[in-house]
């Protein structure tokens, strides 16, 4: 569209906002709006001011892994309320024993189905950033967002999926130097957070949008790789959980250290970009690639199945971090 520039004042330049955007986004006199350069162009943006988002989930045909996957969904795409219809005489395991393949945590694998709807709702809501029963009723509940979500949290709670993943790699890192399973029992937790965070950073881009939409798909792509970090970390864990005492796991301690210097490096990058850190991190790459058959060699002679599974899961965090340094460049251009 074309807005003719309308001269105010000795130095001022204005233009006309178009009015069904004006309506869209709630702009009123006096509000603010954000405004950021990219080259010649100028891009004007708003927080979405929807009207409360409803909308209704039947979980009674539902297993607990589907009822994960639409609450997830409704959760990042934006909505406000949600009706869930149940059976009120069915009773429900502890929801976070499905939500992952793989337990880590014991206390999850060995629930019984012994909650009622409302117990087993309240569990689940937990686990969404500003979620709460407000309703609950013979054969159907009702979960509302009680906060109010804002472009400015967006920042932190990416940050904290971040932290997240560098305290679950240097758990692991720590469990495989010493040769110590128990120091990763809380990864699975840790896990559950680094996705809970992650949800609500799409919710809020789903919400309110990015400064640039140009760049939305980039930080789309780099939070979905950053939650598959986390998953491979889990693996890991799981892993070395189930290790028997022949598992020597120092045969995988150089590639543990070296992915964990990856990720913080790529931290710092993401953070600070710097063309020389990013040539330090390609060196890295490099050394790694080149590193792996000496690596392989240091497996036991017959080497335990657990610790090939948790060598190529290091392996995969490395082309993952790969990936998310190439968004992290096209950032940039």
């Amino acid at each position: 569209m074309i807005r003719r520039i309308i001269k105010q004042g000795h130095n001022t330049l204005t233009i006309t906002l178009p009015s069904k955007w004006v309506k869209n986004y709630n702009v009123k006199p006096g509000g603010e709006i954000s405004i950021s350069e990219t080259g010649s162009a100028l891009l004007i943006s708003a927080e979405k001011k929807d009207d409360l988002l409803k909308t209704e989930i039947d979980i009674k045909e539902l297993d607990l892994p589907n009822i994960w996957k639409y609450m997830m969904a409704v959760y990042r795409e934006g909505y406000d309320e949600i009706t869930i219809k149940f059976n009120n005489t069915q009773l429900y395991e502890n929801p976070y024993k499905y939500f992952t393949p793989f337990t880590v945590d014991e206390k999850y694998y060995k629930s019984k189905p012994d909650l009622t709807p409302l117990e087993f709702l309240q569990l689940m809501a937990q686990r969404f950033v500003g979620y709460e029963v407000i309703e609950h009723h013979d054969n159907y509940a009702i979960i509302k967002d009680m906060a109010e979500v804002s472009s400015k949290q967006f920042d932190s709670s990416l940050r904290r999926v971040f932290l997240l993943l560098l305290q679950m790699g240097n758990e692991l890192t720590e469990a495989i130097k010493l040769n110590n399973p128990t120091m990763v029992r809380r990864t699975h937790d840790l896990d559950n957070n680094v996705d809970k965070f992650h949800d609500y950073c799409v919710r809020v881009l789903n919400k309110t949008g990015f400064q640039s939409a140009k760049k939305s798909h980039l930080i789309f792509s780099t939070l979905f790789l950053l939650e598959l970090l986390g998953d491979e970390f889990k693996h890991v864990a799981y892993h070395i959980m189930h290790s028997t005492k022949e598992t020597k796991l120092i045969g995988i301690k150089t590639i543990s250290q070296a992915t964990l210097q990856h990720l913080q490096d790529f931290y710092q990058l993401y953070y600070q970009f710097d063309r020389e850190k990013l040539l330090n991190m390609s060196r890295q790459d490099l050394d790694q690639l080149f590193s792996l058959p000496g690596m392989t060699k240091k497996l036991n002679t017959k080497p335990n199945p657990r610790e090939i599974e948790i060598f190529n899961h290091f392996r995969r965090i490395s082309r993952y971090i790969t990936s998310l340094i190439e968004l992290r460049i096209e950032m940039e251009v």
